[in-house]
């Protein structure tokens, strides 16, 4: 048995630093829990996929948790597979290693492999996307009989695999090729991410599809009007690994202030910007 404390979207800057109270909270609760390893699914940064400064400082931010950590880039940290304005792109993901480590990484613990994929280049060309394929491709062929977990930033799918166009929420139809490998795979048991800022457990199959609230801040109504079954809350996961099983809780931050972004998100992200 071991433990994965999972944590999203704390989106800190020293440019910005609205968001940065709430992550040193949920650093402090991270490192109450002690867990074996901690995976940050993304947007680490405030934006990152144009800022040095806040990759090193969100990298900075990271290496206050005592445990073993692994990230995942998400869209504000490397840009993203479909935007116009801020495409994910081969120099934005070297920045992202260069604070961070491998955007694509595999971690083997017993009866296990936890497998850590970057969302934002499916879809995207530039080769990016091949990398992701030839990851996925590797990992799955000298799996064994270990279990799968997958950590990524964007949800791999809403309701189904063969779902329709879901836009900005989650990895589009059309580039989840890879990704349709694991998650029809009888060996998967979860598919952890962040991305939407709320928290959902839901079925599929014999996994869990886990959405990790943010530790950053909350988006309301305005900007989601549907949450699509998930809870606006902020927090962290706790995953436990068992034999064949993942059991996972999800835990409130008790420092961290419920801040809404709905009212001020044009002074954080210009419209421009996406």
């Amino acid at each position: 048995m071991f433990s994965v404390v999972q944590v999203s979207d704390s989106h800190v800057s020293p440019r910005i630093p609205r968001f940065n109270a709430n992550w040193e909270a949920a650093v402090a609760a991270v490192n109450r829990l002690s867990p074996d390893l901690v995976v940050h699914t993304g947007d680490a940064t405030l934006d990152g996929a144009d800022s040095e400064e806040d990759c090193a400082f969100a990298a900075r931010g990271l290496a206050a948790i005592a445990s073993p950590v692994r990230v995942v880039p998400g869209n504000h940290d490397v840009g993203d597979g479909g935007s116009r304005c801020q495409p994910a792109t081969q120099d934005r993901l070297a920045r992202f290693e260069r604070h961070f480590g491998p955007a694509l990484w595999t971690e083997d613990r017993p009866g296990w492999r936890l497998i850590g994929l970057n969302s934002q280049a499916m879809g995207a060309g530039d080769g990016l996307d091949r990398g992701v394929a030839e990851a996925v491709g590797e990992a799955l062929r000298s799996l064994g009989d270990r279990r799968l977990a997958v950590f990524l930033h964007k949800p791999a799918l809403i309701e189904a695999l063969e779902e329709g166009e879901v836009g900005y929420w989650a990895v589009p139809p059309a580039a989840r090729g890879p990704l349709a490998l694991l998650l029809t795979h009888p060996a998967l048991r979860l598919v952890a991410s962040g991305h939407l800022h709320v928290a959902r457990l839901a079925a599929h199959g014999p996994a869990t599809l886990a959405w990790c609230p943010a530790t950053g801040f909350l988006v309301g109504e305005k900007l989601l009007p549907d949450p699509r079954g998930g809870a606006r809350q902020l927090g962290l996961m706790r995953h436990v690994f068992r034999d064949d099983e993942v059991e996972t809780e999800i835990l409130p931050i008790p420092e961290a202030e419920p801040i809404e972004i709905d009212s001020f998100v044009d002074e954080v992200y210009p419209p421009e910007r996406g």
